[in-house]
């Protein structure tokens, strides 16, 4: 699925039409066509509106966030910054990188993380 995909998916799912959410996020229907159609990525600027607009789930906004990325050649929105600000994210993504890490351990060190929440 594409970030267009899901965006025509969750619009329609809520009833809304086209031309009614592309003026509710203030851009053109034919723009909004546009990302639909995969011909655009996704917009930085109004992923939150989309969000709010098309009510995404919070079990969905990892789905919403990954496929806004893929769209912008792997730039991920929600986590850009935060890796960019800090310097051990970017160490242990690295060394994961280098050692090839498979996803078991990584399931293991989300699982760990997910025990200790503030």
């Amino acid at each position: 699925m594409t970030f267009g995909e899901f965006i025509r998916i969750r619009r329609e799912e809520l009833g809304k039409t086209l031309r009614g959410l592309a003026a509710d996020l203030e851009i053109t229907p034919a723009y909004l066509s546009d990302i639909e159609k995969g011909n655009r990525p996704a917009p930085e600027k109004y992923l939150d509106q989309f969000i709010g607009l098309l009510k995404i789930p919070e079990n969905r906004l990892n789905d919403f966030y990954d496929l806004a990325g893929k769209s912008r050649n792997n730039q991920y929105p929600d986590l850009n910054e935060y890796i960019g600000e800090t310097d051990i994210a970017r160490v242990a993504l690295r060394r994961a990188r280098d050692m090839k890490i498979p996803d078991e351990r990584w399931q293991a060190f989300i699982d760990d993380i997910g025990e200790h929440k503030p």
